[in-house]
């Protein structure tokens, strides 16, 4: 992948996140993400599925991008695309 300036992402390591529901932006799964790495790649809806995940991409048409990996209840999820996030707010 090409270098990407990380200063210019949504969010930094250390970020708490709301990972948003795909249906609803008002719905958000708690507790908050924290973001622990900011790169450019090819988002990873099924970490263990290639195939799945390269059809499912085609189809929603999404190609490489800014993507975060984050902690979520102690399980570290790659490729979150930074559309799937928002920033943590305490509601």
């Amino acid at each position: 992948m090409s270098p990407i300036d990380i200063s210019a992402m949504s969010f930094k390591v250390g970020d708490l996140v709301s990972i948003i529901s795909s249906i609803s932006a008002n719905v958000r799964y708690k507790p908050p993400a924290m973001v622990i790495d900011a790169y450019e790649a090819t988002p990873k809806i099924f970490l263990h599925n290639e195939p799945e995940n390269k059809r499912w991409l085609e189809e929603e048409d999404i190609g490489p991008g800014r993507v975060y990996d984050i902690i979520h209840m102690g399980h570290i999820e790659e490729g979150v695309l930074g559309e799937w996030l928002i920033p943590w707010k305490d509601l």
